[in-house]
């Protein structure tokens, strides 16, 4: 987008295509067949003050997008702020998950200090507000002893500091036999006291595994979500596994208990790998449970089907259409950035959302999907208006020259506008540099 913004507290934004998805209320014209909707926005003081049909005359500074598009804030489900951007001094030469852990777990015990875990955390976020994200949910790693302390005040300081600019929330990322031991107890009040999530990874990797040993785990985990009435975020089947199908005991433990909170599986790449009947059993089961799935397309790519230095043989990403098919809320969300989990991304929704759509083949219902990234985890981050631009709502939208989604996806978009409360909003991608201070490249931990 090359037009200059005006200033002015008036402005009518002419020409633009808006998602259907993304409007509330009746929309002042037709969508085409990708579902974008051409229309007029008016904004005065920061508010949205009229959707018109594109064309309209009205008064106020003109601002002709000339047909570009107009997308409402994007919404990041699933982050790991606390663990981005150390791939420079903690690196996975094997590429798998395994050897992730390990460098994660070797970089956490060295260097993982206030100073450094805010830098990283707040280039993130700086990173992601550049790019347009208005709310974002980051994982909070309580793996190494003490850590969980340092990580959940550095999170409680970067959400009072970006408080009005972005929503920053947070999840506890344990293994879920935590919630079995009571002297666990003053970490649990800690992330109630945060306001976070209660989080926990679950997977079977072969079919000897006993599944009554998660059932029993999900079971003390939702009864404790339910007495804290805190909502639950999962890390869920992340594998190629055929026999990893506990997504559908989440489910099936969400229906037992009647758990009314939200409970986020994210993940669940394995269900990709399953015979039909199994997958079609899940699906139905995440519906009936009412279930967020969240993918991690750029991160389960990179990370899955490492096969001994050869070429991948699948795509680690759930069943996208299928799910949404049946009418089960999916998201895409970033993960991880820059660590050995994911060498690449920059916190980036128009990227991930890219990554989504040439993976799941989801070209042919584009019109569908836009609410993975927007209006979908909007609604569960309390973004304003659940992510929708509607009259009377604040004027907080990102501004493309695009007109579509091929040439929206086919490159970058480096010129977006990112507009909050009516204005153009001063943020600039940091550079990498910002963080020489805390990530040396003489601190690089080779793991084997």
């Amino acid at each position: 987008m090359t037009k200059p913004w005006p200033a002015n507290d008036r402005i009518h934004l002419a020409n633009v295509h808006v998602p259907i998805q993304g409007l509330a209320g009746d929309a002042p014209g037709r969508p085409d067949e990708d579902g974008l909707v051409r229309l007029d926005l008016v904004i005065e003081r920061g508010i949205v003050a009229d959707l018109l049909p594109a064309g309209s005359v009205t008064g106020g500074a003109v601002c002709d997008a000339d047909g570009g598009m107009v997308l409402p804030p994007f919404a990041d489900l699933h982050a790991h702020l606390d663990k981005g951007h150390i791939f420079r001094r903690a690196r996975n030469p094997e590429g798998t998950l395994v050897g992730a852990r390990a460098s994660t777990r070797t970089d956490t015990e060295r260097h993982w200090r206030e100073e450094d875990v805010e830098a990283r955390f707040e280039f993130a976020l700086e990173c992601a507000y550049a790019h347009g994200t208005g709310a974002i949910r980051t994982h909070i790693d309580c793996f190494v002893p003490g850590q969980a302390e340092i990580s959940f005040a550095v999170f409680r300081r970067l959400r009072e500091r970006w408080a009005g600019r972005m929503v920053v929330e947070a999840a506890a990322l344990v293994s879920t036999d935590l919630y079995d031991a009571p002297e666990n107890g003053a970490l649990i009040d800690m992330i109630a006291e945060s306001g976070a999530r209660l989080g926990g990874i679950t997977y079977r990797l072969d079919h000897g595994e006993d599944p009554a040993v998660v059932d029993a785990r999900l079971d003390r985990l939702l009864t404790l979500a339910r007495e804290r009435k805190l909502d639950v975020d999962l890390h869920v089947d992340e594998n190629g596994a055929p026999s990893s199908t506990t997504l559908a005991q989440v489910a099936e433990a969400v229906i037992r208990h009647g758990f009314e909170g939200h409970v986020v599986c994210g993940h669940c790449c394995s269900m990709s790998m399953q015979e039909e009947p199994v997958w079609r059993r899940t699906v139905g089961l995440a519906r009936d449970a009412g279930l967020t799935i969240v993918s991690l397309p750029l991160v389960n790519q990179f990370l899955q089907g490492r096969i001994d230095g050869g070429t991948p043989r699948w795509r680690g990403i759930p069943l996208l259409r299928e799910l949404k098919a049946a009418g089960v809320a999916v998201a895409l969300a970033s993960d991880n950035c820059r660590d050995p989990y994911h060498a690449f991304g920059d916190h980036d929704m128009i990227e991930v959302f890219g990554a989504g759509v040439r993976m799941g083949h989801l070209e042919a219902e584009l019109d569908r999907w836009p609410s993975s990234i927007t209006t979908v985890p909007a609604s569960l981050l309390g973004l304003a208006e659940g992510g929708r631009i509607r009259r009377g709502g604040p004027a907080d939208f990102q501004l493309f020259g695009a007109r579509d989604y091929s040439e929206l996806l086919a490159r970058r978009q480096p010129d977006r506008m990112v507009i909050r409360g009516g204005r153009h909003i001063d943020a600039r991608l940091p550079d990498y540099r910002k963080l020489d201070r805390v990530v040396a490249r003489s601190q690089i931990v080779h793991t084997q």
